[in-house]
Parts: structure tokens; C-alpha cells; sequence
């Protein structure tokens, strides 16, 4: 039995080895899975929107797949020319028209401004809105209760029932962009020795990049 030991420990080290090597791929390639997953779910062939580009592309091939296709280059080609007309100065005209017609519009306009933030946060190139927010450790209970990362967006406190409270924003891993908005006693949230993108890095990888820039246990 200690022979048979001896010959597999390595056989096994060896193959976990190329496991953990292989595994940031691995997991690269199931997010992308994922997104592609979720796209097709809301704009794929199957959907209203998909069919609407199918019926623009039959204006132009009678297969299914081609006028889908076409569908879709002429879909990007005008997104493609909004953007040249927007970078040639017209970004200021577009975007207060289509704010002024949007926002007139109850329920719609307050989610289009929401968004319309979001984006705006997400399209500078430097991103500076998303690295003014903080991140921060939300602690459940007593000092050594469980805890979970989190962006703090503003200082603000907001008071609830007599309480002191942050608004805490805590994406969902492997993909930040969702999440959800949680409001924790201000007591409870402590500063995060963290930047913003190693906070992305612990959410995208699930945890496994969180050695790299969290102190460990000695």
C-alpha cells in the first residue's frame, strides 16, 4: 500500500499541478459562456428584437441567418456612424435631445437617468467616478461576525429608524456589473486597504485572486 503511495502522490501532484494552471483560463472561458449565454437570451434569433433585425435583413437575402446577420451590420453600421457624428461634436445636441424627450416621460425617465449615470461612469476613459468610491469591508454582527466587500459610492449617511447608514454597493461574482444597493449601519462598514480594480479582480476570479491583495492568515 505505501508503494502504491509512493507512485501516485506525484502522478496526483502533478495533475493538480496543471489543474490550478490551466483554472484562470478555465474560468475566463466560462464567464465569457456566461455573457454570450445571456446575450442570446435577449437579443438572439429567437427574441422580438432578433426577429425585427431578420425582417430588416430580408430586405436584402431571403436565408434566415443572412438577414439576421445583415440585421445586425446595419444595426452596428448606424451605431458605428451616430458615434462619428458624436465625436465630431454633436455628443452635446444628441444626448440633451434624447434627455429632454426621455426624462418628459414618467417611470422612464427616472430609469433613464439612473442608467444614463451609470454609463457615463463607465464611458471616461479614466473612470474617474468609479475610483472615487471606496471600498470597504461590511461586517455582519460583532467585530468577528462574517463580512463581505463592497464600493462605498458616497460618505453620505442616511438615517433610518434612528440609525446611522451607508449605502453600500455589492456586485455579484464573476460578473460586477450586477449586484444589489444594501443600506448597512455605518458602524459596521470599516475602510478596505484595497483599490478598485483589485476589488474587481476578488469579484471576477470568485476569491482566487483575493491572496494577491488581502493579508492572509498567518
Amino acid at each position: 500500500m505505501g508503494y502504491l503511495s509512493i507512485i501516485f502522490r506525484p502522478v496526483v501532484r502533478c495533475f493538480l499541478a496543471g489543474a490550478f494552471a490551466v483554472l484562470p483560463l478555465v474560468v475566463t472561458v466560462g464567464v465569457v459562456i456566461w455573457v454570450a449565454g445571456f446575450l442570446t437570451t435577449m437579443i438572439g434569433p429567437g427574441t422580438v428584437l432578433g426577429e425585427s433585425l431578420r425582417q430588416v435583413g430580408f430586405q436584402f437575402a431571403s436565408d434566415t441567418t443572412a438577414a439576421y446577420a445583415i440585421g445586425w451590420v446595419l444595426v452596428l453600421s448606424a451605431i458605428f456612424a451616430l458615434g462619428v457624428t458624436v465625436e465630431m461634436g454633436a455628443r452635446r445636441f444628441f444626448q440633451g435631445t434624447v434627455d429632454t424627450l426621455v426624462q418628459r416621460v414618467p417611470l422612464l425617465g427616472g430609469v433613464y437617468g439612473t442608467v444614463k449615470q451609470l454609463v457615463a461612469m463607465m464611458d471616461k476613459k479614466d473612470r474617474a467616478d468609479l475610483k472615487g468610491m471606496s471600498v470597504v469591508f461590511c461586517i455582519f454582527g460583532d467585530e468577528k461576525g462574517a463580512a463581505f466587500l463592497a464600493l462605498l459610492p458616497t460618505r453620505e449617511k442616511f438615517r433610518i429608524n434612528e440609525v446611522d447608514y451607508h449605502a453600500v454597493l455589492v456586485p455579484s461574482a464573476p460578473v460586477p456589473v450586477g449586484g444589489s444597493l444594501v443600506f448597512v449601519p455605518a458602524d459596521s462598514v470599516h475602510e478596505a486597504d484595497l483599490s478598485v480594480d483589485a476589488f474587481m479582480s476578488i469579484y471576477v476570479s470568485m476569491g482566487v485572486t483575493g491572496p494577491r491583495f488581502l493579508n492572509k492568515a498567518g
